[in-house]
Parts: structure tokens; C-alpha cells; sequence
């Protein structure tokens, strides 16, 4: 199999959650969503006004999922060239995720990439999206990787809920613009 498609993959429901994190979401086949939708979402033209409405008035609630990351064979070199590590992810709404390497004589805990769905247009329905960041070796030997995803969205919510359906760690080579 070319190296390419060589990736660390999950699904959102997979993820493991805070005791008292358990209450707050719903797990449909590939899929993990903060909170039940209570009414369908707005009119696209309409979001903005909806949005600060709601925003001004409902206090916020999260939850934290957490999936361990175990090595793919040939996925994680100890030396390429110009590549970067991509950490992609299929979701809806307010996410954030850190993917993060633990050190076993330590217990130090770095992270490696942060994706904030912030740095993305908004949109009612799923999108993919990756954050980037240089790349280095990973050693499973010595260190345990996982990534820390954060749902975050209204109380009352009117639209769809905060969700994630995919992840995925690759080596790739840079984008270039």
C-alpha cells in the first residue's frame, strides 16, 4: 500500500468521555453531537441576526472526547523530508482539537497541532477541514499520542448541534500556496 494512504483514522463516536460528559452528548453510528437539535436551523440569511441573538442571551456548555492514537504501520517514519503532520477532521459547529504526545518517563504532555474550527467559515452542515503543523518524528516507544477534541456549543440550540464524525492524522507533504 502506497504511504499515502498510510493514516490514522477514527470516528467521533469511538472517543472516550468524561464521566460527566456522558449526559451531555449522543452518539449516532459514526457521529458524536453536543446537545439535541430543538429546532431546525435558520434560514442562511438569517444566521448572523439568529446567531447574536442567541449567543447574547444562552450561556455555552462543552464536552471533552479524547481518542488514543496508535501507530499505522509505515504511517509514522522516524525521517521524512518535507512533510508536515495534518490533523483533519469531519465536523459541524464550534469544535477544537489537540492532538498531543505524552512522554512515558515523564508524563510531560505536548502538543503537536491544534485545530480550531474558528479559523474556518461557519456552516450549518459538515465540513472537512485540517490544521498543520511541522513534521517530526513520533516515538511509540517512548510516548503515547492522543487527540483531545472539545465540542462547544449553545445550551438551546437552534440549528445543529456541535459534532464531529471523522478524524484523521497523516503525514503529508506541505500545501503550498
Amino acid at each position: 500500500m502506497e504511504d499515502k494512504f498510510k493514516v490514522w483514522t477514527t470516528v467521533g463516536s469511538a472517543g472516550t468521555l468524561d464521566h460527566t460528559d456522558l449526559a451531555k452528548v449522543s452518539l449516532h453510528q459514526s457521529v458524536v453531537q453536543l446537545g439535541v437539535e430543538l429546532l431546525p436551523p435558520p434560514p442562511v440569511a438569517h444566521n448572523a441576526a439568529t446567531a447574536g441573538l442567541f449567543s447574547a442571551a444562552v450561556p455555552t456548555q462543552q464536552a471533552v472526547v479524547r481518542y488514543n492514537v496508535t501507530p499505522v504501520d509505515g504511517m509514522f517514519p522516524s525521517v521524512t523530508p518535507a512533510f508536515a503532520w495534518a490533523l483533519r477532521l469531519r465536523y459541524r459547529g464550534r469544535v477544537t482539537a489537540r492532538w498531543i504526545e505524552v512522554d512515558l518517563a515523564t508524563g510531560t504532555e505536548t502538543q503537536l497541532v491544534q485545530f480550531d474550527s474558528n479559523a474556518f467559515p461557519a456552516s450549518q452542515s459538515f465540513q472537512v477541514q485540517a490544521a498543520f503543523t511541522a513534521f517530526r518524528p513520533v516515538d511509540f516507544v517512548k510516548k503515547a499520542y492522543y487527540v483531545e477534541a472539545t465540542l462547544v456549543a449553545p445550551l438551546l440550540i437552534v440549528g445543529h448541534p456541535a459534532a464531529i464524525s471523522i478524524l484523521k492524522l497523516s503525514a503529508e507533504p506541505p500545501i503550498v500556496s
